[in-house]
């Protein structure tokens, strides 16, 4: 009992410091933008956003963890196979989320409108994440969700100019898994 209660402890501190991170991570960021219209061209982006990707990172991983193994469900229906894909819809989200932070502020100065959509699609990826996580977690209302919001992303980059290939890569990493999760589709919350 003492063990269980340890675990639970552990569990609502890594999610507890995973989100302060997030939010942490979400200020230092707006105020870099507010600060800066466009990007120094004379600093590499890395260093530019350091501060951001060092709260941003680590907290997403915290996030992540907490995901996939905080929340244990024994009649979690989910194979391997799904959980690989959904693994492979993470990295590609996690590209998406800092691709797109870090090329937002310096759409901003040409376009108000480009730089509101590149972070739309860095919150749908983000959002996608989430979904990803809940989908794991063998719930159906997440798959719906990841459904959405990768549709929604679809758009926003296909009218953003954005190559097709990568755009495409994640509607089909959501129809393929939907072709795994379909035998059992019956038994997921």
């Amino acid at each position: 009992m003492e063990n269980m209660k340890v675990k639970k402890w552990s569990n609502v501190l890594v999610l507890g410091i995973g989100l302060a991170l997030m939010l942490a991570s979400a200020v230092v960021y707006g105020i870099h933008v507010v600060q800066s219209a466009t990007p120094a061209a004379n600093v590499p982006l890395i260093q530019q956003y350091s501060l951001f990707l060092w709260l941003f990172l680590p907290g997403l991983t915290l996030l992540a963890i907490y995901g996939t193994i905080g929340v244990r469900r024994p009649d979690n229906p989910v194979g391997l196979i799904p959980k690989f894909i959904l693994v492979l819809i993470l990295l590609t989200n996690t590209i998406t989320i800092l691709t797109y932070t870090i090329v937002a502020p310096g759409s901003k100065a040409p376009s108000e409108a480009a730089f509101w959509t590149f972070l739309a699609v860095a919150i749908l990826g983000l959002a996608d994440f989430g979904f990803s996580l809940v989908v794991w977690n063998g719930l159906k209302w997440g798959y719906w969700c990841l459904c959405i919001s990768a549709f929604l992303m679809f758009v926003l980059k296909f009218a953003g100019s954005v190559p097709i290939v990568p755009s495409v890569f994640e509607l089909s990493a959501v129809a393929v898994l939907f072709i795994f999760l379909r035998p059992i589709w019956q038994e997921m919350d």
